[in-house]
């Protein structure tokens, strides 16, 4: 979609919007007609491909990446040496160094009377925890001067720096660097000395690189060769970091009705359960807010103030919320501060600032247990499950002068009162409203298929009916909304009624429970055609013509202009990142003029910074805008701008020669733009969708608020608002983590819109046309009054043909590094599976599965430009237990409907490339093509149908055979021996050709030891496309590690088109007793383009001959005999003697494999 293009109304139907799939020449001449015959150099894809492609408009892309990685703990290692300190201040010193990292001390041996220790000392720390905390974790370097260990002797001086600065450096190290000592009980003392470090942090999968050795007089330069990130100045100043806690709202029940129930008949106290506190964790150091007792609404109105160095070599302030106890204090909700995010280091910088501001604070859900297996989510390790609470915090940054006598010299945490700020001071208060519609609830895992199921939407508290608070309603007022108290209470509501004089409706924020049905039944089909057993599938919801509906009316500070800024930045990064996967797949599957698509992508990038310039500028003079909203917006504008005018000037310097490195510098503003939408300051909190059975939570999806926010400006609306989009609801926390987060819980097909509650008279026009509302009794006849269901009138039949080629790449699942694979299409609420192939990681299927009356609601026009995504799981078939999960991906297939020739260029529609994803990982490619194919009715059915709108007692109808005649024939199964599976039809599937694979073995090396065992008898296996060959056994890798047998070939039939061609693996297994073998390691040769042999063209040698002739005849021509410089070819003109071509001969390295086609 164009930025700054006005949306289509509802009724704008885009029937005459035919799809055009171009070929490269069509383009080609297209972008020439358009450029009026410019230089090819010149050339720009991007207005050619939006006058061609059709932009689905009604449907948001669904995020195919799963698994949460967050809080997943992993392994560290932090290596520190000490090598020697110089320049300590003190007299008679005997000095230690403490190395410290988090909680972990070590020590070096101690150097008596020196001020120029010499240590070269090594320590390692190692740890088994989720990156966000080992990140946050300090490494301190203290010298201490001490006459014995004993005793814990005086600090000479220290310095510290969080891990994230060190692994963010390149090779994750820093090697060779003079760290400054500075004392911290005395910040006007100055220098104490330099401590030279090496500093490496390495996590599982990286590799540590010793820089290349300088010479020792550049090392000696200190000055030069400082332990500080680059950009960081060696003056660096002491500053004090104020943390302002005002209040906090919403907070959950911390103790259990028992617990109050003993309380109350005790002491006769019956307040609220929860002692809530503020901590603040920054640089290492730790600072609390007094406890407020028995408060769900604490008010605090104090600072932690912290002396540290600036800039500090930490990135993040924590600050949570924790309940006091005297048992044990637990968090309540945590959030970081990024320093990076709300500063700015330029010439044009500003200073850490903050607020105030309200952040919302996420976690686990909010049903008190005394064991809370979430736990963990409220100390702020992974995504956070449910709202916990907000708290309304402010951060500004002092720098000190040390040269003043008044000065505290100390670093101790101080705690001080804080002036109160205003209750408007975060912005007017507003009523938003939430409308969710839920069109399809598919793939509900089996587990939860027994017991009648509901959704709940929620935001904030509101619309939480389970363990939400039950608070008195104050009514919103009618003169200029609600204040800060009311708005307080109004958080605690869920779904009580507010009033209103023109019209007043209860907030319902979950559907009617249902019982699931199953998805069809499977049978897995075995190669050779034989059923082994039966596969139960996922269940569904039965919705089909009637959808159900939510919405929630809810009050906050109105800062939709935060969430406009970094919508429109975000939109610009996903059309970038869009255009450079474009680039990247056309460098990739070698079509003509990549460069001219990236000069598009830039083209696009400019237009877009200037438009974001243009409307951010907008409420610059807002009163609720804090100081980091003024400095965020004046720079985001100075760095759009100069991107701009850099894309630009990229434009023109993108030549056919220079693309992969342009394209390299186009990932640059890719990143940035990511990091600049990302808004510090929070407003409406994020919405989250959960699954319940029997008033249970079981699964969530959390949608960030901005990504639904309604806008009357197209770009700044959230990119999901008003479409609908396909939502894969995933378990919550812990449970989240490994195979358990690749599998689906539910999928779900869910329309939201958020916006003002004054603006919602546009709140159902993104959704696929032809439905009636169905209102409760009270709102009947009521404009605007929003529907408790949506009952669909127009149905439409088709036929899906899902033509399952190849997979490539997948995961090894089995011990012997192959796998059994199988796939599993969804669509809608059928769904079916591929045959089983053995051993193999790139099965060929080669199968066409038909999926008949599939009945889709909605528009006939919506369908073609919108149809439903198609879900497409691939599973490993183990012989015991249930199939592994390996793999998932989405399509969306080709519509053709009734009134549409089955003709190019749209049909029969092209095999394509579908990246496969596991959890957050790449797993593989599918090679498939989809066809959903309206089915005509004939003209019995037509009558019928006629009848049926006047009698309603007539059933109804059924596609007939005469329907489905008019489809394209269905070719039936060719091979009898795999049974009753259709292979994919001849204008779909590639052409094959034989090709001969040789191998030149000659032998292994390096081979490790496997399960503790050495390798005795390896033998290496190659396969493509289902065919192979095993290597001759070495019979002991010991004596001889070469090959007997040193060639060998099989023959197999590979697609024409060489960018269809399968991986080449390569296994080596050791053989042992009884039959056994063990895989010892695997590689995959993912292009065989470059083995492949091609006889040399004799028509070009002809040409390069005559050229040559031509040559030296007009050298002859002017003048003289011709005499042949040294180093020239002489060309003899005398006719060749034909030689008969006896056999093709391929010459192979001892390194490759080579590729021969076989002519027939």
């Amino acid at each position: 979609m164009k930025l700054g293009k006005a949306r289509a109304s509802k009724d704008d139907h885009r029937k005459q919007d035919e799809p055009a799939i171009l070929e490269a020449e069509d383009l080609d001449r297209k972008a020439m007609r358009l450029g009026g015959g410019l230089d090819p150099d010149t050339i720009s894809l991007a207005s050619v491909t939006a006058v061609t492609t059709n932009v689905s408009n009604k449907r948001s892309k669904p995020d195919i990446k799963m698994e949460p990685s967050a809080g997943r703990p992993m392994d560290y290692q932090v290596s520190i040496t000490i090598i020697e300190a110089r320049q300590l201040v003190g007299l008679n010193m005997d000095p230690v160094v403490c190395v410290e990292v988090g909680e972990e001390k070590k020590y070096t041996s101690m150097k008596e009377s020196t001020n120029c220790p010499y240590y070269n000392e090594y320590f390692v720390f190692d740890f088994h925890v989720p990156p966000d905390v080992m990140f946050d974790k300090i490494i301190k370097l203290s010298v201490i001067h001490s006459k014995n260990l004993l005793r814990s002797g005086t600090l000479v001086g220290s310095f510290k720096m969080d891990v994230g600065t060190v692994y963010s450096q390149p090779e994750h190290q820093f090697y060779h660097k003079w760290a400054i000592l500075s004392d911290p009980e005395d910040i006007t003392a100055g220098l104490k000395g330099y401590l030279k470090v090496d500093v490496a942090v390495v996590g599982k999968g990286d590799n540590i690189k010793t820089p290349h050795k300088a010479n020792e007089t550049d090392e000696d330069d200190i000055e030069g060769n400082l332990l500080l990130p680059d950009g960081v100045p060696p003056e660096r100043q002491w500053a004090r970091f104020y943390i302002k806690i005002y209040r906090a709202e919403g907070l959950p029940r911390m103790n259990t009705s028992i617990m109050a129930n003993v309380k109350k008949a005790l002491i006769g106290e019956n307040k609220d359960l929860v002692d809530p506190y503020v901590q603040v964790v920054f640089a290492g150091q730790k600072g609390k807010t007094s406890v407020q007792k028995s408060s769900y609404e604490p008010l605090w109105n104090e600072q932690i103030v912290f002396t540290e160095m600036f800039p500090p070599l930490c990135k993040r302030i924590k600050v949570q919320i924790r309940d006091s106890d005297k048992v044990n204090d637990v968090a309540i909700g945590t959030h970081f501060i990024d320093l990076r995010k709300v500063s700015n280091e330029g010439d044009k910088g500003f200073l850490p600032t903050f607020g105030p501001a309200w952040v919302n604070m996420y976690g686990s859900t909010r049903n008190y247990t005394l064991m809370d297996e979430h736990q963990d989510l409220n100390e702020g390790l992974g995504e956070g499950v449910s709202f916990r609470a907000r708290l309304l915090i402010g951060l500004s940054v002092e720098i000190l002068d040390t040269s003043n006598p008044e000065i505290t010299s100390s670093t101790e945490v101080q705690l001080e009162q804080a002036t109160p700020v205003a209750d408007n001071c975060t912005g007017k208060m507003e009523e938003f409203f939430l409308f969710g519609s839920f069109l399809e609830a598919t793939m509900i895992d089996r587990k939860n298929g027994d017991k009648p199921i509901n959704f709940e939407v929620t935001i904030g508290n509101y619309g939480n009916e389970i363990d939400g608070m039950s608070k008195p309603v104050i009514k919103k007022k009618k003169e200029g909304g609600a204040g800060n108290e009311e708005a307080s209470e109004l958080l605690q509501n869920s779904s009580d009624e507010e009033g209103n004089d023109e019209e007043e409706f209860v907030s319902i924020s979950a559907t009617p429970p249902m019982r699931p049905l199953i998805t069809d039944r499977q049978v897995v089909v075995k190669q050779k055609g034989k059923e082994e057993g039966e596969l139960m599938n996922y269940f569904h919801l039965p919705y089909f013509d009637k959808k159900p509906c939510s919405y929630i009316k809810s009050w906050w500070q109105d800062q939709r202009r935060r969430l406009y800024n970094a919508n429109i930045m975000d939109k610009i990064a996903d059309k970038l990142e869009e255009g450079l996967n474009d680039v990247h797949e056309m460098i990739k599957t070698e079509k003509p003029h990549p460069e001219r698509r990236l000069r598009g992508v830039l083209e696009e990038l400019s237009s877009g910074c200037l438009r974001f310039v243009t409307l951010a500028n907008k409420d610059q003079n807002h009163s609720s805008r804090t100081r980091l909203d003024r400095e965020r917006l004046k720079s985001c504008m100075r760095e759009l701008e100069t991107m701009g005018q850099q894309a630009k000037t990229l434009r023109s310097q993108v030549k056919k020669t220079t693309i992969r490195e342009k394209l390299k510098q186009s990932q640059n503003f890719l990143q940035k733009l990511r990091f600049l939408a990302d808004e510090p300051q929070h407003s409406i909190p994020d919405i989250f969708v959960w699954m319940m059975s029997n008033n249970k939570r079981i699964a969530y999806a959390r949608i960030p608020s901005k990504d639904i926010l309604y806008s009357i400006v197209d770009e700044e609306m959230g990119k999901d608002c008003g479409k609908v989009k396909t939502v894969f609801l995933k378990l919550p926390g812990k449970k989240g983590f490994g195979p358990a987060g690749w599998t689906v819980q539910a999928k779900m097909e869910i329309y939201l819109w958020l916006g003002l509650n004054k603006q919602r008279k546009d709140f159902l026009n993104g959704l696929p046309c032809g439905f009636e509302e169905r209102k409760l009794p009270k709102g009947q006849g009521v404009p605007f009054f929003p529907p408790i269901s949506l009952l669909y009138t127009k149905k439409q039949v088709f036929q899906l043909r899902v033509h399952m080629y190849q997979a490539r790449s997948l995961f090894a699942a089995d011990s012997s590094g192959l796998s059994d694979p199988f796939a599993r299409v969804f669509f809608i609420t059928q769904s079916q599976c591929t045959e089983v192939l053995n051993e193999t990681l790139c099965p060929t299927w080669d199968q066409l599965l038909v999926f008949d009356n599939v009945e889709l609601y909605g528009e006939v026009h919506e369908m073609r430009d919108d149809p439903p995504i198609i879900v497409i799981e691939i599973y490993d078939q183990d012989t015991v237990g249930k199939a592994d999960f390996m793999g998932r991906t989405f399509a969306k297939p080709v519509v053709k409907m009734s009134d549409e020739e089955y003709c190019p260029p749209r049909f029969p529609p092209q095999l394509e490339y579908y990246q496969i994803y596991r959890g957050n990982s790449t797993a593989g490619d599918l090679l498939a093509a989809f066809e959903l194919l309206q089915l005509p009715y004939d003209d019995e059915e037509i009558r019928q149908a006629l009848l049926a709108a006047t009698q309603p007692c007539v059933p109804q109808i059924k596609i007939g055979p005469a329907g489905k005649s008019d489809l394209p024939p269905i070719d039936g199964p060719t091979d009898m021996e795999r049974g009753p599976i259709l292979p994919v039809p001849l204008g779909i599937r590639p052409v094959l050709s034989k090709y001969r694979v040789e191998i030149l073995f000659w032998g292994l090396r390096d081979l490790k030891r496997v399960n503790l065992a050495q390798v005795d008898r390896p033998r290496v296996d190659i396969e493509c496309a289902g065919k192979g060959v095993q290597s001759s056994l070495i019979q002991n890798y010991k004596k001889n590690p070469n090959f007997s047998t040193l060639v060998k070939w099989f023959e197999v039939d590979l697609p024409e088109n060489e960018l269809l061609h399968p991986p080449l693996n390569i296994r080596v297994v050791d053989c042992r007793a009884f039959g056994r073998y063990t895989l010892v390691g695997s590689h995959a040769v993912n292009s065989l383009r470059k083995f492949i042999y091609r006889p040399p063209d004799k028509k070009a040698q002809h040409w390069s001959t005559t050229a040559k002739l031509l040559s030296a005849y007009a050298a002859l021509a002017n003048g003289g005999p011709y005499s042949h410089p040294a180093g020239e070819i002489v060309v003899n003109v005398e006719p060749e003697v034909p030689i008969k071509k006896m056999e093709t001969m391929v010459k192979l390295e001892a390194n490759s494999d080579a590729v021969v086609k076989v002519e027939p």
